[in-house]
């Protein structure tokens, strides 16, 4: 079987949606569709359904899934084996929170890519249960997670860091309490709100920019790691009305499962 259509599988199974896919793996729309159908056509089973809302696996799909994940990593090993340790290439699919996505990880992948070309890093947003859920079931090779601790049973959980989070809000804002927060799973703004005393108004958002600019214009105050609010502390756009507890940054790995000479290669350049 060509193994090119297990990538597919799995790009498609991750994103959901055959254009995406197609975007990714740089291929024309119409190559994702040809191949996804020859895959289910050798495999004898409907992987996906097709619905408005995008591609979504049938049973058989999360079966065909978790072994073509298997069949690939034992594909790079083989590659890795043959090749030396001077070949690193490989796919690696890594879920990081949203902050640590845009402020952290970028240059250390940039590094990664210069030093090793062949390697393709998949970085996706997510809160901890999700990235602990992807490492546990194999839709992930790693998983960064910001938390005060971490409890995960059978996997490997290493803390590579600390962040400082802060409460900010524009000068001169003296509004009632009204906070603007990310979405619930972001770990440090939902032990924030469990520790409140109080009952406030509370608007949840999904990115750090959209919540950032509410708090930039007086609506409210926030909470963000120091480094996603940095640029206006020092614009004098923000003010840090207090610190709050750091949040350590965690690498969750599952040492059930070999990793390739690229995993091996990002998880070096992130300790």
């Amino acid at each position: 079987m060509d193994t090119r259509l297990l990538r597919t599988l799995l790009v498609l199974a991750r994103t959901g949606s055959f254009t995406a896919t197609a975007a990714e793996l740089h291929l024309v729309q119409s190559t994702v569709t040809s191949q996804v159908k020859t895959l289910e056509r050798h495999l004898g089973a409907r992987l996906f359904d097709r619905l408005p809302s995008g591609a979504r696996l049938t049973e058989a799909g999360r079966q065909a899934v978790e072994h073509a994940r298997e069949v690939l990593s034992a594909e790079q090993r083989l590659r890795d084996a043959v090749r030396g340790s001077t070949a690193v290439e490989g796919d690696v699919r890594i879920a990081a929170p949203e902050s640590v996505c845009a402020y952290r990880l970028p240059q250390r992948i940039a590094d990664v890519a210069m030093r090793w070309p062949g390697i393709t890093v998949h970085l996706s947003p997510a809160g901890t249960r999700q990235a602990i859920s992807g490492v546990r079931n194999g839709t992930l090779d790693l998983a960064l997670v910001l938390e005060e601790t971490v409890v995960a049973p059978g996997l490997k959980v290493t803390a590579i860091g600390v962040e400082p989070i802060e409460l900010v809000s524009a000068p001169g804002v003296v509004l009632d309490e009204r906070y603007f927060l990310l979405e619930e799973g972001c770990s440090y703004s939902d032990r924030f709100v469990r520790e409140l005393s109080a009952s406030p108004s509370i608007t949840r958002f999904g990115s750090i920019e959209a919540v950032r600019s509410c708090v930039v214009a007086g609506l409210g105050w926030t909470v963000l790691p120091r480094v996603a609010v940095a640029e206006q502390l020092d614009a004098g756009t923000l003010q840090r009305v207090r610190e709050l507890p750091d949040s350590t940054l965690f690498l969750v790995t599952d040492p059930r499962r070999t990793p390739s000479a690229a995993v091996q290669a990002l998880v070096a350049a992130l300790n």
